[in-house]
């Protein structure tokens, strides 16, 4: 076995063009929205010297993504994808002009960032959401996990360079260049994602018994998610691990308590899980590569709430300083390559187990419980924190989410046994490559009963 095997696979870079362009459109747009965001804070608390007014700020954004996320999964099953992505990017691009403008007027108002915001959140909702459900229409079946790879790869390395790049750009040239460079960046996107194929929903599933009922509602795609139960499976437990997540909120009173009130520990502690994500998705060839992976997932997820738990009994077990801080960073950057396998593999079931025509809409539910499950997990850590400590919220969630990986491996045989196809399934038809009629047609996954139920 070679090393060129243990790296990520790039397969679906080299045979799909359509998504090669929507790649590199993410790339783009990652950097300028990472950069904008640290601006964002900054413009923020100068103009208000208001940290509650960050976080009013920040909580319009996540409010107003939830909202586009929910449209966005339905518009996505209705009309042309390609279509409302560059609909959604132009709309953003607007959004970040007037976030420059304002920045570079005379008297920058907190009522223009907030509209911008709410507006930009809007916009960003939407597009993501129907970006993630193209991905199965551009590539096989059997290429799916290496295509979340490489968009869990573009995240991690975005929320790790962007928001540095953002900073020194911040601090050269004030918010207003930073505001932009997120416009242009953007629209660069924009004409990127209009240079693919039209993508329309429900590709190549005529033979879908159930098409004929779907009422383009939300509550159709619960009850699918409820019929087929990999999919509830999947949902059921990223609903719990989003809730019960690696209380990130705590970071700064566990370092003030344990660790003497170090910014430069702080960083490292905010660090250590993206560091950990890059590792494995830059190491994810035979991850990506596995055809049962059902059981993988859950493995991960046990373990994922093993090391949040092992972060919080670092503080609890009375370690000297060094050792301390040595095994919480180690306990942080094994959760996040955890979470990040989970994240690859959840990503692959979810879009193999969905048909097209409600591929948004279960995106849209997904992606719903991440940021649910933020807002409401930052005040359920901190209750819980209050109750015990720091350290002690730490090891209950941990306690939670793995109790729940197990609970779910053993209710819902469907996802432990659960695989995906092998390459040489998927080469008669329904391929990505640049040659031949098919290319870019997806394989259906259209019956709610998958052969591992």
């Amino acid at each position: 076995m070679s090393v060129r095997d243990h790296l990520i696979d790039i397969t679906p870079l080299r045979t799909s063009p359509d998504f090669r362009a929507i790649f590199i459109a993410r790339v783009v747009s990652l950097f300028g929205l990472g950069m904008a965001t640290v601006a964002l804070s900054a413009q923020v608390y100068d103009l208000t010297e208001s940290t509650f007014q960050v976080a009013v700020a920040s909580m319009v954004m996540s409010i107003t993504v939830l909202l586009g996320s929910l449209a966005g999964g339905v518009l996505a099953d209705r009309m042309d994808r390609r279509g409302i992505i560059v609909c959604a990017r132009a709309a953003a691009a607007l959004a970040f002009a007037g976030l420059a403008a304002n920045a570079f007027s005379d008297n920058p108002r907190l009522w223009a960032i907030l509209l911008c915001v709410a507006w930009d959140g809007l916009a960003t909702g939407v597009s993501v959401t129907a970006l993630m459900a193209v991905a199965p229409t551009l590539v096989r079946p059997d290429q799916l996990p290496a295509a979340g790879a490489l968009i869990s790869l573009t995240g991690e390395i975005g929320s790790i360079a962007a928001p540095l790049l953002g900073g020194v750009l911040l601090t050269l040239a004030g918010p207003g260049p930073v505001y932009a460079f997120a416009a242009v960046t953007t629209a660069i996107t924009t004409l990127l994602i209009s240079r693919i194929r039209p993508l329309p929903p429900g590709v190549g599933e005529d033979d879908d018994e159930d098409a004929a009922e779907d009422t383009g509602s939300l509550m159709v795609a619960f009850a699918y998610a409820w019929r087929n139960k990999v999919v509830g499976g999947l949902l059921t437990l990223g609903g719990v691990t989003a809730l019960f997540t690696m209380p990130v909120v705590l970071f700064p009173e566990m370092v003030a308590e344990e660790f003497g009130d170090s910014d430069l520990i702080l960083g490292v502690l905010f660090t250590a899980p993206a560091v950990g994500s890059v590792i494995v998705s830059a190491g994810s060839g035979r991850l990506t590569r596995t055809t049962r992976p059902g059981g993988l997932l859950l493995g991960a997820a046990f373990l994922g709430g093993v090391a949040t738990a092992g972060f919080g009994l670092s503080g609890l077990i009375g370690l000297g300083q060094a050792a301390h801080l040595s095994l919480a960073v180690l306990m942080l950057a094994l959760a996040g390559g955890a979470g990040t396998v989970y994240e690859i593999l959840e990503y692959a079931l979810i879009q193999h187990n969905t048909p097209d025509r409600l591929r948004g809409r279960i995106v849209s539910v997904s992606t719903t419980q991440d940021t649910t499950g933020d807002l409401l997990g930052d005040v359920e850590a901190a209750l819980v924190a209050k109750w015990f400590s720091p350290a002690g919220a730490a090891v209950v969630n941990g306690a939670v989410c793995a109790l729940t990986a197990v609970v779910v491996a053993i209710a819902v045989p469907a996802l432990r046994k659960a695989t995906l196809p092998l390459e040489d399934e998927d080469e008669s038809g329904g391929g990505t490559g640049e040659d031949g009629p098919g290319a870019g047609t997806p394989v259906p996954a259209g019956d709610p009963r998958p052969a591992t139920a």
